[in-house]
């Protein structure tokens, strides 16, 4: 009986492999492992303010159960695409959805704020895997000249999980509580995982040391995690406070020491030379600054629409929406435009638009109505989704395929490093104009001053993004330069 279940489902694995659509297949399949990543940024979103009341936190406290997610996936993303390149993609890709599932159970019952944190953290370290394995998976199966239209494939449809995420995770919230958000995870991480069984063969570069890097790692991690910790931190330690300056410098420190010692490895963590890249260094500059407006929006709107506007969680989810559908219906469509106008202009005009988006929010939210924050959260939406594609395209374009695992983890690092960053600050923006940081405590125009105020810092996140937007090099679109040979090899599947 169980030799010829064992044989139906390798004569299914075969057909597949074999099917002429596979490689989309497979594309389809990594793709789902990052959307179960984006969906637990978002849907903990909705349940903030719920999770905020029932452990009578305040709104930078809470705050931390989206910080800590993204800090861990900061820190391990490099790490899990280091280890992909090294130990095999598709291994890598396994371990993280099932720790990312079951940190999500953990999650679902968790007694007090500090033990839900703690399994969001765990979350991020399983998330961290989905990123840089998947976008290795679409670097290798497809043509460099493709990866415009299969990166605004994989933006478009992990613009899907935020709407799902927003709606869903509102429904639940109001109908169940906030704790059954965190079921949903494991639940549709059964079905990437069978996906994976039967559509993913084995992916690892020919790399001749295959050694890790076990210090660069204990040092960048560390470091990293001193960095976000005190910028999470500074309101509640006080930024001038002796805590807060040896925590800052002492990451500091511990990231100096990790360039000092990758400069001298044989087997880096990390190829510094990547940096000496400008399009490698621009895209990472510009994720980083997009991210931390995107975040921190996503962090103080749930705040501003529930304390100001009365919003319950149903509503709220349809509310945040439109950022979401911006990426579904934009991101598509941005990937084939790049190749038309050219990836460094289309970056350019998409955080433009963010910016003046995010800047109609902040000036909409005097008037205390929906409708007049509605034409700017659409507008910061469109204008990330339009520059999304392009970014990441640019940050890898000519690496060598033996460091396609570390060099499409950082945009990502770079993102969640950014988004902890906005998080923390627009959270602390908020919390200074409430009586003792808790929304619950406070009135209406409370909110809606601290929100203000941090809306226009994320404008100017974005004017950075722009910034370094407009010193990228067009790789892709008319005047792109021609195909590195390192991308152009083919892919080893194995």
């Amino acid at each position: 009986m169980e030799g010829r279940i064992a044989r139906r489902l390798a004569a299914v694995r075969a057909a597949a492999l074999a099917h002429p659509r596979w490689r989309w297949m497979a594309l389809m399949c990594v793709t789902g492992g990052m959307w179960l990543s984006v969906v637990n940024v978002t849907i903990a979103n909705i349940a903030l303010p719920d999770i905020a009341s029932e452990f009578d936190a305040d709104v930078a406290s809470a705050g931390w159960v989206v910080t800590g997610f993204l800090i861990a996936q900061a820190i391990f993303l490099s790490l899990a695409g280091r280890a992909g390149d090294l130990y095999g993609r598709r291994r890598i890709f396994v371990a993280g959805v099932i720790v990312l599932s079951l940190a999500s159970l953990a999650g679902a019952v968790a007694p007090s704020l500090p033990a839900l944190v703690g399994s969001r953290v765990l979350m991020g370290i399983g998330a961290s895997a989905m990123a840089p394995t998947a976008f290795a998976y679409a670097a290798e199966l497809f043509d460099p000249r493709e990866r415009g239209r299969t990166i605004g494939f994989m933006s478009g449809a992990m613009g899907v999980a935020p709407v799902i995420a927003l709606n869903l995770g509102g429904v639940l919230v109001q109908e169940t509580g906030w704790r059954s958000v965190f079921v949903f995870t494991p639940v549709m991480g059964v079905f990437v995982l069978a996906a994976t069984a039967l559509l993913l063969t084995e992916s690892r570069p020919p790399i001749a040391d295959r050694r890790f890097d076990l210090t660069g790692a204990a040092l960048a991690s560390s470091g990293l995690f001193a960095i976000l910790l005190a910028l999470s931190r500074g309101d509640a330690w006080g930024w001038r406070g002796p805590t807060t300056i040896l925590v800052g410098v002492g990451g500091v420190a511990l990231l100096a020491i990790f360039v000092w010692v990758e400069a001298r490895s044989s087997s880096p963590l990390l190829e510094l030379a990547l940096f000496r890249r400008r399009s490698f260094a621009t895209a990472n500059v510009a994720a980083m600054a997009a991210s931390a407006a995107l975040f921190g929006t996503l962090l103080i709107l749930p705040f501003f629409l529930t304390a100001t506007l009365g919003f319950d969680p149903v509503r709220l989810g349809l509310a945040i929406s439109p950022i979401a559908l911006s990426f579904v219906i934009v991101a598509p469509v941005a990937g084939r435009v790049m190749e038309r106008v050219g990836s460094n202009r289309l970056a350019l005009a998409g955080f433009a638009v963010a910016a003046a988006g995010a800047l109609g929010v902040a000036i909409g939210a005097s008037a205390e109505s929906y409708v007049a924050v509605l034409p700017g959260i659409a507008g910061l939406g469109v204008g990330l989704a339009m520059s999304s594609s392009a970014v990441t395209t640019t940050a890898i374009w000519g690496v060598p395929r033996a460091q396609l695992g570390v060099a499409v983890a950082l945009p990502n690092v770079g993102r969640y490093t950014g988004g902890a960053l906005g998080a923390a600050i627009l959270g602390a923006m908020m919390a200074a104009a409430l009586p003792a940081g808790v929304a619950s405590a406070a009135t209406g125009s409370d909110v809606a001053t601290g929100f203000r105020g941090a809306m226009v810092v994320a404008a100017l996140f974005l004017v950075v993004a722009a910034i370094a937007a407009s010193r990228m090099p067009p790789v892709v679109g008319p005047t792109s330069p021609s195909i590195p040979r390192a991308t152009a090899e083919p892919p080893v599947m194995r």
